[in-house]
């Protein structure tokens, strides 16, 4: 059964960043189901190599950081399998860890190949991973937490943002938890300098017996991780419901109701917390189709800077994106806090669209310098055709009438006694990427 072009470009959207008419187009003959497995093999995935300067011990993590950066929104630009790098991100959203306190991209970077290693893999495999490295574990102090001193943060933030939410643990269990990841933290000062090697340390680690949700044992801290996700089957449940409602926020709209969430949840659940199960859940789900949902997101500045870019063929290196990233919130390693970056109103201020806006006038002018070659024959068209043509190159399908006409009126405008052809591209690049439907996601 064939799809309609809606529904593949919307699901292209959401498992990527900016699908062009010429993919959405090859997958239209083929029915839903067929599209997401496809859009789930990520075999022949671009190979992850590192970023410029990352192992160079002379250059600053500041230049370290703009270097992954660009590495990281080149890839979401041009890979061929957009929904690896999609999930990568989302993951760098739930687990955030940010450089303001990490202080080295070098680990940033190990805890992003985990990730994305990981992206549609095993839950429960991720988040051990993940908590036996150092980013995470200096970002929430737990290289200072030792027996006799615990620290609480990371224990509580594993349950409460990481596995499973507000009210499914008591301060107990905190404090047992806390106990229980004694000594997993870094190598530390090894004589020279500070070794940001991730080490368990049996000396500092508490080997008492700890009351962990009701079962008193010598818990370590993998082990608290196991009894979550794996060996208590209640709170396994619970957390794969608590996963199932965030990615159905992120992938197609917040607040869904009960009955989406027991349903995703209970298939995640049921798979062992395979995550290629919980997307296949998701995005198969007729709900993900429904108007709520194509009208249910607005783009993040990392998904708009990256669509621009794609849309105009323009890079990194051309258009510095990480400056107005910057500015609009969410610049990449930089969540605003251990919760990670929200939805929807969160980027919905003045400053936050007029940096939207800045960056769309400066990738008009890197157009109008040469950087790319669309629009290239706006001139020599009438203003119906260019402006159909700024919709079909920045992958805005359903233009309202409203919209259209304010373009179309523009360009007639443009062509009136005062006419001066070159302001045409670069305007039109603008005009285009601040439209109301180019925001949404």
């Amino acid at each position: 059964m064939a799809t309609s072009y809606g529904d593949v470009a919307h699901l292209l959207r959401r498992a990527g960043y900016a699908p062009t008419n010429a993919e959405i187009n090859a997958l239209t003959s083929l029915d839903i189901a067929a599209i997401v497995e496809q859009l789930l093999d990520l075999t022949g995935a671009p190979a992850v190599d590192t970023p410029v300067g990352m192992t160079d011990p002379n250059l600053g993590d500041w230049e370290k950081w703009v270097n992954t950066t660009h590495w990281w929104l080149d890839r979401m630009r041009t890979t061929s399998k957009p929904l690896q790098e999609k999930m990568t991100f989302f993951w760098h959203n739930h687990f955030a860890t940010s450089r303001e306190k990490v202080d080295s991209m070098q680990l940033l970077w190990q805890q992003n190949q985990t990730m994305r290693a990981n992206c549609l893999g095993n839950f429960r495999t991720m988040t051990l991973a993940l908590s036996q490295q150092p980013a995470l574990l200096l970002y929430l102090d737990n290289d200072s937490n030792e027996v006799g001193a615990p620290n609480e943060n990371f224990a509580r933030e594993l349950m409460e943002l990481f596995t499973l939410g507000v009210n499914q643990y008591t301060q107990a269990d905190v404090v047992a938890a806390a106990r229980a990841w004694t000594g997993y933290g870094i190598v530390g000062w090894n004589g020279t300098n500070v070794d940001y090697t991730y080490k368990f340390t049996a000396s500092v680690h508490d080997t008492g017996n700890k009351t962990f949700f009701g079962t008193t044992k010598n818990w370590d801290g993998p082990g608290i991780i196991n009894e979550i996700l794996s060996a208590n089957l209640t709170k396994k449940l619970v957390s794969a419901k608590f996963i199932a409602r965030k990615a159905w926020s992120w992938f197609a709209y917040p607040n869904p109701t009960q009955s989406i969430v027991d349903a995703v949840g209970t298939a995640f659940y049921n798979s062992d917390l395979d995550i290629k199960v919980l997307m296949r859940t998701i995005f198969n789900h007729s709900e993900f189709y429904s108007s709520t949902a194509k009208q249910g997101l607005l783009r993040t500045p990392i998904e708009f800077v990256v669509a621009m870019m794609r849309y105009t063929g323009i890079s990194t290196a051309d258009a510095q994106p990480q400056w107005f990233l910057e500015a609009m919130g969410m610049a990449p390693f930089t969540p605003p806090n251990v919760a990670g970056w929200k939805q929807n109103m969160y980027w919905v201020s003045s400053a936050a669209f007029w940096a939207r806006a800045d960056y769309a006038i400066h990738m008009g002018w890197l157009v109008n310098e040469g950087k790319s070659n669309v629009f290239s024959d706006i001139q020599n068209i009438g203003p119906a055709a260019a402006v159909n043509e700024a919709f079909n190159t920045f992958g805005i399908n359903a233009p309202s009438l409203q919209t259209r006409t304010t373009l179309e009126n523009w360009m007639a405008d443009q062509r009136g006694a005062q006419y001066e052809g070159w302001v045409e591209r670069p305007f039109m690049v603008r005009l285009a990427a601040l439209t109301p439907e180019f925001q949404m996601a």
